[in-house]
C-alpha cells in the first residue's frame, strides 16, 4: 500500500495512504463472446487454418475437439485451434495488439458477463433474502453496500423496480443465468482484494525524503495554468517527507504547504508524480485533508504520453479522484476531463459529495478504472465504497474516452488559484 500522510505545519497538509491494484485478469478485456485482443494460450495446438481474425472462433467451434483458439497475423492471418480443459483464466496478455484469443463452450459461468464491479445482467441468486427496497437498478449495488449484512443482490422490475438484498457467504460463481434481460445481480462482499493483485505500493516506512526510485517531483511556479501562488520544490523535506508514526513502524508521507518566499512566490509546496504507470486497475488512497482557506489539495492522474491529437491536455485525459478547496473543506469533488468534456467548455463530468470528517479523519478514496467505466468512491476502513462520487461510462471515440493508455498518479497541494 502507499501510505501518504502529512501534518499541519504553518499553512496546510495532506495525509494519504495509496494502494494500486490490478485484477488478475483485468488486463485481458473479454468480449461477451469469450474472445479478447492482445492475448494468447500456451500450447495444446490441435490444428491451424489460414483465415481472418473474426472467423477464428467460428472455425474453432466447427472443429471437433477444439476448445480454445489464438489468431495471429502469421502467413496473412492464421487461426491456431487448441484442445484441452481450459478457461479464460489460462490466457495471458501479450504486447501484440493484433492477436486474438478465445474460449469455446467454456461452461455456464461464462454465460454471465460480469462487469468490473461484480454485477451483471440476466442473472440471479437463489434465496438468502435479507430485505428489499424500491429503487432503480443502478442504485441496487449501492443500497446493498450501505445495508448491514448485505453481501449480494438481485434487482428486478417488480413493483416498478425492486432491489432484493441478500446475505450469506457467496461469490459470483453462485449466480445463475436467466432469460430476463432486465434483471441484474451482483456481489458486494466480493469487492475486496481476493480478485486483485497488488502491483505497486509505497508505505513510506522511514524518516527522511521521498523514495526517488518511485517518485518524481514537478518543480516550479508561474501559476501552473490556474493562477496558483505556490512554488513546487524538489524532494525538499520541508514540503514532502516520510515520517514514522510515533512509537510505530508504520510510516506516512507528509505533503506540506508553507508560507515562505521562494523564487518570486510567497508559498512553497510539493507536487509528487509516480514513476509507475498503469492502464486499468484500482487505486486506493487513504487521506486526511487540510483545513485552511486558500488550499487546494488533489489526488489525480495524468497520461504518460501524448497519444491523441497535437495537444496533451485535455485531449489525452485527466482523472481527478479527489479535489478539495479550502473555502469548502468538507466537499469532495471527483472529475474527468477529455477533449470533448472539460472545464474550459464547462461540461466536464463531475460530482461532489459531503464528507463530514474529511479533515479530521483518514478516508479512503478509491478509483476503479475498467476498460469501459471509471468509478470513484469515498469511504473508510470498514467500507471503502460507502459513497459513490462519480461514474463515467465509455462512449464515443478518443475525444470522449482517452482512458485506454498508461496514466501516473499525482499528489499535490496548491495554494490559491482560480478555484
Amino acid at each position: 500500500m502507499i501510505t501518504i500522510l502529512s501534518t499541519w505545519t504553518l499553512l496546510g497538509f495532506i495525509a494519504v495512504n495509496i494502494l494500486f491494484l490490478d485484477r488478475v485478469k483485468c488486463i485481458i478485456n473479454w468480449n461477451g463472446n469469450n474472445w479478447a485482443m492482445s492475448c494468447d494460450f500456451r500450447g495444446n495446438d490441435l490444428s491451424n487454418i489460414r483465415t481472418s481474425g473474426e472467423l477464428c472462433g467460428e472455425k474453432c467451434a466447427q472443429t471437433q475437439q477444439c476448445t480454445h483458439f489464438t489468431w495471429t497475423q502469421y502467413n496473412g492471418g492464421t487461426c491456431w485451434m487448441k484442445s484441452g480443459t481450459i478457461s479464460k483464466s489460462d490466457a495471458f496478455s501479450t504486447n501484440d495488439q493484433t492477436m486474438v484469443c478465445g474460449v469455446i463452450n467454456s461452461g455456464q459461468q461464462d454465460t454471465i458477463q460480469w462487469n468490473g464491479n461484480n454485477w451483471a445482467m440476466s442473472c440471479d441468486f437463489r434465496g438468502n433474502d435479507l430485505s428489499n427496497v424500491r429503487t432503480s437498478g443502478e442504485l441496487c449495488g449501492e443500497k446493498c453496500a450501505q445495508a448491514q449484512q448485505c453481501t449480494h443482490f438481485t434487482w428486478t422490475q417488480y413493483n416498478g423496480g425492486t432491489c432484493w438484498m441478500k446475505s450469506g457467504t457467496v461469490s459470483k460463481s453462485d449466480a445463475f443465468p436467466i432469460n430476463d434481460p432486465t434483471t441484474m445481480c451482483g456481489v458486494v462482499g466480493a469487492r475486496d482484494d481476493t480478485e486483485w493483485v497488488r502491483v505497486w505500493e509505497d508505505n513510506f516506512n522511514w524518516n527522511g525524503g521521498v523514495d526517488p526510485n518511485k517518485w518524481d517531483f514537478d518543480v516550479g511556479g508561474n501559476g501552473w495554468g490556474n493562477g496558483e501562488q505556490q512554488y513546487y520544490t524538489n524532494n525538499r523535506l520541508e514540503n514532502a517527507r516520510c515520517e514514522l508514526f510515533p512509537g510505530s513502524t508504520n510510516g506516512r508521507l507528509i505533503v506540506e504547504a508553507r508560507r515562505e518566499n521562494m523564487a518570486n512566490s510567497q508559498f512553497t509546496s510539493a507536487r509528487l508524480k509516480s514513476k509507475g504507470k498503469w492502464t486499468y486497475g484500482r487505486l486506493q488512497i487513504r487521506a486526511k485533508l487540510p483545513d485552511g482557506r486558500g488550499l487546494w489539495p488533489a489526488l489525480w492522474m495524468l497520461p504518460e504520453k501524448q497519444t491523441y491529437s497535437n495537444t496533451y491536455w485535455p485531449d489525452n485525459g485527466e482523472i481527478d479522484l479527489m479535489e478539495q478547496v479550502g473555502y469548502d473543506p468538507l466537499s469532495i469533488h471527483a472529475t474527468v476531463h477529455t477533449q470533448a468534456y472539460n472545464h474550459m467548455r464547462g461540461n466536464q463530468p463531475t460530482n461532489t459529495v459531503t464528507v463530514n470528517d474529511a479533515v479530521s479523519n483518514f478516508k479512503i478514496y478509491t478509483l476503479d478504472w475498467n476498460v469501459d467505466k471509471i468509478e470513484m468512491f469515498v469511504g473508510d476502513d470498514a467500507n471503502p465504497f460507502a459513497k459513490s462520487i462519480l461514474v463515467w461510462k465509455k462512449e464515443g471515440d478518443w475525444t470522449q474516452w482517452p482512458f485506454d493508455k498508461p496514466f501516473f498518479v499525482l499528489i499535490n497541494i496548491a495554494v490559491g488559484g482560480s478555484w
